[in-house]
């Protein structure tokens, strides 16, 4: 058989090439369905050095060192194929590795008895050489124990066909043709197992290369051909591009898939920078945000805002919907997360539009009497509406122009603001007339305050484009009450009639409304 001198390289050849097939896979191994190809796929590249070694390797001793090598992959190597199909067909390794730790526990112990089988010979009831086409390597007789422990670690190579097999069932039709494909690629080295010794194959080596279809299958279609990907095409050009972030948790609580904005946003809102949240638990998310976690423990579907913290005006909105599996029963949690920050500073603009006076900043005339008639009395206290009104306020217009006009309203309405901005509330009810609502012990409180106002606005000086000065004075009317059940409308008529007494009684004072008495003030 010429072919077979170059045995040893073809085993090399396949030797590098399931290394570097494992080396792309590991960038991949955070991934749900790949996370332990790459170690199945480096195990494989072992087998192939082994096998390689043995046969060119000149003495006795050192072909059955390589013999022995070659142990710990082929026993291990049935157990990761369970690990990759296992998680490949149900998205999620919550467990698994807990799992792979107890299992492997009855391979080390055979491992250790093959590595010291010269001693007590538990293993192996007879070790030779064997020649095949000019191809020597070692022939070993297995004990009871030792065909104990292989049968024990092929029954998870027969069980990874199973469910592989079984998931056929509800895989899409897209889809099944190469789970059937990789089936079948995967049957090859379990078959191999019962059918070599009944072909009497006995080329060294052989077992390792019906490994290369199912790792040449299983990488190609996971890794290398997007057609083949564990997620459809459509996943990739409409999830991974929304805006929306997308993540899925399993029943164990562990993030199995996330796009990437959904990878953002989870950064933000955790406020942690990880490599991938893909396999992280999404408690480290929700331990900041009770409601949602009681929601999310609770299996409930609900929507929340949240906002980022570490920003300004950037709010999330995050919505929970429960997965369930084929028995209806809750299976995991789809977690939609939408940037509504736009949403929000549009309301926000919206709200500012519909309560606040565009011009001067101050409340409008409807707000202002909404947050007035709502204003909660306090302990002790009698609430004062005081309505003020600029004296002469249209020769200024007439005199400078209503640009002039404009802007001293503006300038007056940041004094009102400077004043009253953090004791009270300040609107504009319509044109030059004002007012303010504040807490004070009496009328005679409430009088002292508006008298205050009158001389602190009598002091200031509006200055106007082109160095132009001008002093303004007011009028004012005050209505006071200590009634909790007072309406706006008398409140408000109590101190228009008072403000309209100022006017009428030469300006640039105060009245108490309904009063006869009136406040006269020096000019």
């Amino acid at each position: 058989m010429p072919w077979m001198q170059g045995y040893p390289y073809y085993l090399i050849m396949g030797s590098v090439l399931s290394l570097y097939m494992g080396v792309n896979s590991y960038k991949h191994h955070n991934t749900p369905g790949r996370r332990y190809l790459w170690i199945l796929m480096l195990l494989v590249s072992v087998i192939f050095a082994a096998t390689a070694g043995e046969i060119l390797s000149a003495s006795f001793q050192a072909k059955l060192w390589f013999r022995n090598i070659q142990q710990v992959p082929l026993l291990l190597s049935t157990i990761f194929t369970y690990a990759v199909i296992k998680d490949y067909v149900s998205r999620s390794s919550a467990g698994l590795n807990r799992r792979l730790a107890v299992i492997c526990i009855p391979v080390v112990l055979d491992v250790l008895l093959i590595f010291t089988d010269s001693y007590h010979h538990l293993m192996r009831s007879s070790v030779g050489m064997n020649t095949v086409a000019g191809v020597s390597g070692i022939v070993v007789h297995p004990t009871v124990l030792n065909m104990a422990l292989i049968a024990y670690d092929q029954l998870f190579g027969v069980y990874a066909v199973f469910l592989l097999a079984v998931s056929l069932q509800s895989s899409s039709k897209y889809y099944f043709k190469w789970n059937v494909l990789l089936l079948a690629s995967l049957f090859i080295p379990v078959a191999s197992i019962f059918l070599l010794p009944l072909l009497k194959i006995t080329v060294v080596g052989f077992t390792a290369f019906t490994y290369l279809p199912p790792v040449f299958i299983t990488y190609f279609s996971l890794f290398r051909d997007p057609e083949l990907s564990l997620y459809p095409r459509a996943k990739k050009q409409i999830v991974e591009k929304m805006k929306d972030g997308i993540v899925l948790t399993d029943r164990y609580n562990n993030i199995i898939d996330v796009n990437e904005a959904g990878e953002l946003m989870l950064s933000a809102l955790a406020e942690r920078q990880v490599s991938s949240w893909v396999g992280k638990n999404i408690f480290m998310l929700l331990e900041q945000y009770g409601e949602v976690a009681v929601y999310y423990y609770q299996q409930i579907e609900g929507q929340f805002e949240i906002e980022v913290p570490g920003t300004a005006d950037v709010c999330y909105g995050l919505s929970l919907i429960a997965t369930e599996n084929n028995y209806g029963q809750a299976v995991g949690m789809l977690i939609v997360i939408r940037d509504l920050s736009e949403k929000k500073r549009y309301e926000r603009e919206l709200l500012y539009q519909a309560t606040v006076d565009d011009l001067t900043g101050l409340y409008n005339r409807r707000h202002f009497m909404r947050l007035v008639q709502n204003y909660a009395m306090q302990d002790g206290s009698g609430k004062a509406l005081l309505l003020f009104d600029i004296d002469d306020f249209k020769l200024i217009n007439d005199t400078y122009g209503h640009m002039a006009g404009d802007q001293a309203l503006v300038d007056f309405s940041k004094k009102v603001l400077k004043l009253y901005g953090n004791n009270g509330i300040a609107g504009r009810i319509g044109g030059e007339e004002f007012a303010v609502c504040f807490f004070a012990d009496s009328e005679e409180a409430a009088l002292r305050e508006a008298e205050t106002f009158r001389a602190e606005v009598q002091k200031h000086i509006v200055r106007l484009e082109g160095g132009l000065q001008i002093r303004l004075t007011v009028s004012i009317g005050i209505a006071f009450t200590e009634r909790c059940d007072a309406t706006f409308e008398d409140f408000y008529r109590e101190a228009d009639e008072a403000l309209y007494i100022s006017k009428t009684a030469g300006k640039n004072r105060v009245t108490l409304g309904r009063r006869p008495v009136l406040m006269q003030v020096r000019k």
